[in-house]
């Protein structure tokens, strides 16, 4: 295990994983394998590892599979609020679980909003949005918000 001193780890389960310089890991369990680069915060989450998630990336409130890749400055959020009085409260936040299944990949930049699944082999290209499931073995591409079974 190699955690870099920066990093702060708190309430979290770690095993034989590599977290590297002002990385932030909160309420989660990383699992054999994971890697978690420079400026990355990691919050409610569990990875199942080996995992990359490269720098600068938010991930709260979400499942990541084995062999799961994430892009630098992609986000990852599993909480949101609902659009009523109520919801609006500050504080009133809402949690809706992400699951990104074995051997996906989330490109650089992407941003994967509260409740959505990414299939087992997909490709959220970079900078693409994801707002609904993406199915197995499917790309989503940002410049057309298109899916395509391409791989």
């Amino acid at each position: 295990m190699t955690i870099d001193e920066t990093a702060s780890i708190a309430n979290s389960t770690l095993g034989e994983v590599e977290v590297r310089e002002y990385v932030t890991v909160h309420d989660s369990e990383l699992a054999d394998g994971a890697r978690v680069y420079e400026r990355t915060s990691v919050k409610k989450s569990v990875f199942d590892g080996p995992t990359v998630v490269n720098a600068n990336c938010y991930v709260e409130n979400a499942k990541l599979g084995e062999r799961v890749q994430v892009g630098p400055n992609a986000s990852i959020v599993g909480v949101t609020h609902d659009l009523t009085d109520a919801g609006m409260e500050f504080g009133n936040d809402r949690f809706e679980e992400i699951v990104v299944e074995d051997g996906a990949f989330v490109g650089a930049g992407a941003v994967v909003l509260p409740g959505v699944t990414v299939g087992e082999n997909a490709v959220v290209g970079a900078g693409t949005t994801v707002a609904t499931d993406v199915p197995s073995e499917c790309v989503v591409r940002a410049e057309s918000n298109t899916r395509t079974r391409e791989l």
